[in-house]
């Protein structure tokens, strides 16, 4: 790699101010490769273990009984939960724990639900974009389709704070590499 950029480098010398107008231009046209700060992959951990639990509580049939402790350790008391319409009293929090224990359970002998997938997980400050897919079936046509949800969350003092999602359903995927395929520059 060394001995690739000396000789590009001289080549560039005997170009003279045109190689270095060139390369200045390169480097301004070449994508950055951003890493992130501490907070930046410790937000991004804490989205990808509440994900985790869930996805485990889910798959064990335990989410009724394991949503008040996972809440507890990923949701902040203020937690805010911006495009889902959670009824009754009390906190988003209380709601979203509500809302799980009230899904009804699987019957005996049914199906798993698929298995979700993390596509794409992104942060910025103190923000977390995260997408997931899972193969559903489309009632329309009884074929198999990926679902994607997009969320986004706010984190503070290492728990999530605000929580916004877009979940289109069956749909075409997003443009772009498949999923699961590393992103340009990494």
């Amino acid at each position: 790699m060394k001995v690739r950029a000396m000789r590009h480098a001289s080549n560039i010398m005997r170009l003279g101010s045109a190689g270095l107008a060139l390369a200045a231009g390169l480097a301004l046209a070449a994508p950055a490769v951003a890493e992130n700060t501490p907070t930046e992959a410790a937000n991004k951990k804490v989205v990808l273990d509440f994900y985790a639990a869930l996805n485990e509580a889910d798959a064990s049939h335990s989410i009724k009984e394991r949503i008040p402790a996972i809440a507890e350790k990923f949701l902040s008391p203020q937690y805010t939960q911006h495009t889902l319409l959670l009824p009754g009293p009390g906190s988003d929090r209380d709601k979203l724990v509500r809302m799980f224990q009230s899904r009804p359970a699987m019957p005996a002998g049914a199906p798993p639900m698929p298995r979700q997938r993390t596509d794409a997980v992104m942060a910025e400050g103190d923000r977390v974009m995260l997408l997931t897919s899972r193969d559903m079936p489309d009632p329309a046509t009884g074929s198999v389709k990926p679902s994607y949800v997009f969320n986004m969350f706010r984190l503070k003092d290492g728990k999530l704070v605000e929580h916004w999602d877009i979940n289109p359903g069956m749909g075409p995927p997003p443009s772009g590499p498949p999923p699961g395929a590393p992103a340009p520059g990494r």
